[in-house]
């Protein structure tokens, strides 16, 4: 059985890069900043929707 040489993984394709790297190609980059863009503004639209949920209830229920 041989030994691989030391490495990590792209943290977003999860192939094998050099150790100390993080990410495969420049595009790889680009692609895993798109998806955390993403998700925290689907975060930011949840949290909102939650909120303004939760204010309606309340006029409703004082109301």
């Amino acid at each position: 059985m041989s030994l691989l040489p030391e490495h990590s993984h792209c943290l977003h394709c999860d192939d094998p890069v050099d150790l100390g790297q993080e990410y495969c190609s420049e595009e790889c980059r680009v692609q895993a900043l798109a998806e955390v863009r993403k998700e925290r503004n689907r975060n930011y639209l949840f949290f909102g929707l939650a909120a303004i949920a939760l204010l309606v209830i309340t006029l409703v229920t004082l109301g």
